[in-house]
């Protein structure tokens, strides 16, 4: 099972990763570090990091390199540390994806303070968020979807509990139906209408899962704003 850290290290001098990685891990980081971008790899295959600590100039394949080649890591926050500091190479590391840019020798108080804000913001950015008052689901991307009456109350019944399972007929009652009269094939495809509404306009995987014969369950972090008071 993969385990997943705040920071991961990739320094080839072994000195500066060790006092790296100890200084993130006393402000209270799950930090590790690694010296290539080789064993960057093999690492991610097994775990996960919010925030990437890359050195550029690295053995083998080089630290912006790696970046332009794994166009899926612009997902995750880069700090980038180097020792040299021209104006090309700063500006091919903010277009590679780089958050922060840091020349040796590194201010660890510096970095620190600035991974720190780059992982709360991270986590920010890695939720969902329901307005009630608005009518309006809002995806981590910052993407606007406006919902149905319908599909508001349905969401509001995620909400109240997620991560968990909402009974259908918990479902059927706040919409004003009549669980024993109501024909389950119009949630099925309210739901459906919701899941594509979610894909296309948001541009992102609907996390909504079906729980077969049972009921629905929002499956990503959901902040909600505006609850009605019944």
């Amino acid at each position: 099972m993969s385990k997943a850290f705040d920071i991961l290290v990739i320094e080839d001098e072994s000195d500066l990763r060790d006092a790296v990685v100890g200084f993130l891990a006393q402000m209270g980081n799950e930090t590790a570090g690694v010296d290539s971008v080789e064993a960057a790899e093999r690492w991610l295959e097994r775990n996960d990091a919010s925030v990437l600590v890359l050195d550029l100039s690295l053995p083998g394949e080089s630290g912006l390199e790696w970046l332009q080649r794994r166009v899926d890591l612009k997902e995750k926050g880069i700090m980038m540390v180097t020792a040299a500091g021209s104006d090309a190479e700063r500006i091919a590391g903010r277009a590679a994806g780089a958050d922060g840019y840091f020349v040796k020798p590194v201010n660890l108080v510096e970095l620190g303070m600035s991974v720190k804000n780059l992982l709360e913001r991270l986590r920010v950015a890695d939720r969902w968020m329901l307005d009630s008052l608005t009518w309006e689901l809002t995806a981590p991307n910052g993407k606007v979807a406006k919902l149905t009456a319908s599909e508001l109350t349905l969401m509001e019944c995620l909400a109240e509990k997620p991560g968990g399972i909402v009974e259908r007929a918990t479902i059927i009652e706040r919409l004003g139906e009549d669980p024993d009269a109501y024909d389950i094939r119009r949630m099925e495809v309210m739901i459906r209408r919701l899941r594509t509404k979610i894909s296309e306009t948001l541009s992102m995987d609907p996390p909504i899962s079906t729980v077969r014969a049972t009921g629905y369950a929002f499956t990503a972090k959901l902040d909600w704003a505006g609850e009605t008071v019944s």
